[in-house]
């Protein structure tokens, strides 16, 4: 996640980039914990492969995953006020692996990609820490998600590594961290956007103190649930704007850490809105391609009619395989005249394109319709007469 260079309050406090200092350890579950293997810690996809292999739940897998990393995985504190973008990348989780050290960046994209390689729905969610009991912002941060059950937990493989002490980082397992309760952990842990607290009264960003919760529950209840479910079914720009317009909503820029998210989410908003324009334009373009493509087949296949009928139909062919021929012809020029119709293009040079092709069907309708008519009667008429409608039709045009 970005990293903030910040003074808080007067107070530059070493939690500021992710790791947090010493809280006690809480014991993990009686069962024994699987040790991966170093041959099975090449890439994410391994990792899970491995622990599919060999945990029996989805919380057993997690256990082992979150085990491996606090004892693999250590803090990188001579970069941990480096700004950095969002590192989610395959190869930014390969060199984590690789080097073994990492910020909390790293940590989150890799515990997800991991769990989500297993099949295990986890979400990445960057937010800031809070000074405990005190809830004073600290630093820009980021951790995971997982719904396991019914439950919403909070899993953070950065603080459960250890902890950063005069500069130097204690790495220490902290099983704190391991699938907290959303109510637990939002004392500590803030996400950006409300929705991520996973609660039906989400704390505002301009109210983190004791009296902060009696205050929420005083509003109307947020449904998170539907969010989450809309979210997942949104385009990266919906989400962005949803979730901008969320923060705003819940107290906005309260803090110079928000102040930056918002500020990167309004360009990265501004940048996603204009690509989608210019995609919009290029399908819009490239649909309009296509029916252009369509008609001039058509057009092709009306030439080899005329061919075929200046040939008075010969070789001979049976009825019902000419009016195949021509209502085919008539169809697919109907498809191309409703694909274009359905085209919503503002652009003035594809639109004047459009008109020109679209006067273009228009004729090419009535020529086809006119010989759907010679074609019925011909097929009426007794095979004998028939080559007398070919010499009526040029005496009428002429």
């Amino acid at each position: 996640m970005k990293s903030i260079i910040s003074v808080l309050l007067g107070l530059l406090l070493s939690a500021s980039a992710g790791a947090q200092t010493g809280k006690p350890t809480k014991p993990a579950t009686v069962v024994a914990i699987p040790q991966i293997p170093e041959a099975a810690t090449t890439s994410p996809a391994a990792m899970a492969q491995w622990l599919k292999a060999h945990t029996g739940s989805s919380t057993a897998l997690q256990q082992a995953l979150f085990s491996w990393m606090a004892n693999n995985i250590a803090y990188d504190v001579a970069n941990m006020n480096r700004p950095n973008s969002y590192r989610d990348s395959a190869a930014a989780m390969i060199r984590t692996l690789r080097i073994r050290k990492g910020l909390c960046t790293d940590y989150a994209v890799l515990y997800a990609q991991v769990c989500r390689e297993a099949g295990i729905n986890a979400i990445v969610v960057t937010g800031y820490g809070l000074l405990n009991d005190i809830m004073i912002p600290t630093g820009s941060h980021d951790w995971v998600v997982i719904k396991n059950g019914s439950q919403w937990t909070i899993t953070d493989p950065t603080w459960g590594a250890g902890g950063v002490e005069n500069g130097r980082f204690i790495q220490k397992i902290n099983w704190t961290w391991f699938q907290a309760l959303p109510q637990l952990a939002v004392k500590t842990h803030m996400p950006y956007d409300p929705m991520w607290q996973m609660l039906s009264f989400p704390l505002r960003h301009d109210e983190l103190n004791s009296q902060g919760f009696a205050a929420a529950t005083k509003r109307s209840a947020f449904a998170f649930n539907d969010s989450l479910n809309a979210w997942s079914r949104q385009s990266r720009l919906e989400r962005l704007q949803h979730a901008a317009a969320r923060i705003r909503q819940f107290g906005g820029a309260a803090n110079p850490f928000i102040m930056t998210e918002l500020d990167w989410m309004d360009q990265t908003i501004n940048v996603l809105a204009a690509n989608q324009e210019i995609e919009t334009r290029n399908k819009r373009v490239d649909q309009f391609n296509e029916v252009n493509r369509d008609y001039t087949e058509v057009v092709k296949l009306y030439n080899e009619y005329v061919g075929f009928k200046n040939r008075q139909f010969m070789p001979e062919m049976k009825d019902e395989l000419l009016k195949k021929m021509i209502d085919g012809i008539a169809g697919r020029l109907t498809g191309a005249e409703k694909s274009l119709s359905g085209l919503r293009i503002s652009d003035d040079t594809i639109k004047h394109n459009m008109d020109e092709l679209l006067q273009a069907i228009t004729e090419m309708k009535g020529k086809v319709e006119s010989e759907q008519s010679f074609v019925n009667k011909y097929i009426k008429t007794e095979k004998g007469k028939r080559r007398e409608l070919f010499y009526a039709q040029v005496a009428e045009k002429s």
